[in-house]
């Protein structure tokens, strides 16, 4: 058992190493192909970064199995044709090998903690949008129902989408992928224009149709996996940049106007104060992103090729080649030796069983004239093949001299010291004392959040929400929206009115007439 988690903590901080060069070529290979490419379509660049991260998953996953069934000895045993033992050392590794060994046990443990860390919040963003997706959502207005049918139409989305206002977020958002459902903020019905929303709605259907919420879910999971890995990060940064350009760019084939659709950005994002969820679709990120969606958008990006960004990918694959060359390990060939020479190696953690020689029960008689004298053994050079032997001797010496230095025997006895006053600390009164008042502290919580009085807050709460919720849903509230809707549009065709227009034109003519008589000498 001892030995598979540690062949599973070395291969789990192998693959860990192993993935930052892999990220490097990664990364660097996409930086080189959009050198080459500088015209290609932001939907095939998110293409391209998406298989990026794809191929840096699997590679992680393949070194991991790779690791997993290779066995990590350092010593191997190989059995001649006849039976006899022949023997291998592997050549000492080198004190950078040591040293990467020595930290794969620690770079696991922090894997491990990280990864926890990890699912919790892809658990919490999770629970999050269940919440956004039941709670506070109001009905959209008539016009913008009939504007959304005819924006589905147009882009042939068959899906069942339903489209509600929430109280609850401050930018449009796209949630789930089986059943999408578009909210869009409720400060959104007073604040835009009919023509501003429907460029929102076109950005936010365009995720749907490419299926952006399901490749971000997995974008998301490859992110948890390989969080300590630098790369996938950068990674992601391009699939989101190239996901947004590319829903823009379905916004302007049916948008007539790209000032219309970069104002409607821009209100979006002067309306913003709250944070989007991790595996949301938003039609507004960050204000960089957003500048440089809006250069995009109205024909005033800088098409100049950042030389900079791309000498440092090549600089990083060539410090990636150099490294994996550098710190890769080199097998020794194999001395020949005899089938009658047994060097007996002492492995470090197998052990491994000499099979005895076949012994025959029957033998001929034999005759004197078949007795024969032994044959003199040959001489060999004993030197050559004691070097490696000596060679491990002088290791094994070392090692056992620095175990019986003073100063190891020092440091242990410090650890024993502190492990003891540890032992005194935790069985001392104080100790216990905190925990005991600790537990009380917990029962009274415990008793406090099972007593009547927190069971009828709770009560009297949700039967509050009940009757808001029931209230706003109720037939009363609904017909005040379309009166208040009615009263509006009467009032905005009564301004539009030649009647309204007429009254108008009185006025000024009557004030201009006003002005000139008081300028007049009169």
């Amino acid at each position: 058992m001892d030995s598979l988690l540690q062949n599973i903590t070395q291969a789990l901080g192998w693959s860990m190493a192993h993935s930052l060069w892999q990220g490097v070529l990664t990364y660097g290979a996409l930086r080189f192909i959009y050198l080459l490419l500088p015209k290609l379509a932001s939907k095939n660049k998110y293409a391209f970064a998406l298989l990026g991260q794809f191929i840096l998953s699997i590679s992680f996953m393949i070194t991991f199995g790779y690791y997993i069934d290779v066995s990590s000895t350092s010593e191997k045993a190989i059995l001649h044709d006849g039976g006899t033992l022949l023997t291998l050392s592997q050549e000492t590794p080198s004190s950078l090998l040591n040293t990467l060994e020595s930290l794969l046990p620690w770079l696991s443990s922090l894997y491990i903690i990280g990864l926890f860390f990890q699912f919790i919040l892809f658990s919490s963003s999770l629970s999050k949008l269940h919440y956004l997706k039941t709670r506070g959502l109001s009905i959209i207005p008539v016009t913008w129902n009939q504007s959304f049918q005819d924006i589905c139409s147009k882009l042939q989305i068959k899906q069942s989408i339903q489209f509600h206002l929430s109280e609850k977020i401050s930018v449009p958002l796209v949630i789930g992928h089986l059943k999408p459902i578009i909210l869009f903020p409720i400060a959104f019905v007073n604040n835009l224009k009919l023509e501003q929303v429907e460029s929102i709605l076109i950005h936010e259907l365009a995720h749907i149709k490419r299926w952006d919420y399901l490749f971000n879910l997995f974008k998301v999971a490859m992110e948890t996996v390989l969080f300590f890995n630098p790369f996938i990060w950068l990674l992601s940064r391009h699939i989101e940049t190239e996901r947004e350009h590319a829903c823009d760019d379905v916004v302007m084939k049916w948008t007539p106007s790209s000032i219309a659709y970069a104002q409607a950005l821009m209100s979006v994002e002067f309306l913003k104060n709250t944070s989007t969820p991790v595996h949301a679709m938003a039609a507004v990120g960050k204000k960089y992103h957003l500048l440089h969606r809006i250069q995009r958008i109205t024909n005033m990006q800088k098409n100049h090729i950042n030389a900079r960004q791309h000498l440092i990918a090549v600089l990083l694959c060539s410090f990636a080649l150099i490294t994996v060359a550098w710190i890769a390990p080199v097998e020794t060939p194999i001395a020949a030796m005899e089938e009658t020479d047994i060097i007996t190696v002492i492995p470090s953690t197998t052990t491994y069983q000499i099979p005895e020689p076949p012994i025959a029960t029957d033998y001929p008689p034999l005759s004197p004239d078949t007795i024969q004298p032994p044959l003199a053994p040959k001489a060999k050079d004993v030197t050559t093949e004691r070097e490696p032997l000596k060679d491990i001797e002088a290791e094994a010496k070392k090692i056992e001299a620095y175990y019986n230095a003073p100063e190891w025997k020092e440091k242990i006895a410090q650890i024993e010291v502190d492990a003891r006053k540890i032992e005194e600390y935790y069985n001392s009164s104080e100790w216990k004392n905190k925990i005991a008042n600790i537990e009380i502290q917990a029962k009274k919580a415990e008793e406090y959040f099972n007593s009547p009085e927190w069971a009828a807050k709770i009560a009297q709460i949700e039967a509050s929400t009940h009757k808001i919720e029931e209230y706003y849903n109720s037939p009363e509230w609904n017909s005040k929206i379309a009166e208040i809707e009615a009263q509006a549009k009467k009032a905005g065709e009564y301004f539009n009115s030649p009647e309204w227009k007429s009254k108008i034109s009185d006025i000024e003519a009557k004030a201009k007439k006003m002005v000139e008589d008081f300028n007049s000498p009169e």
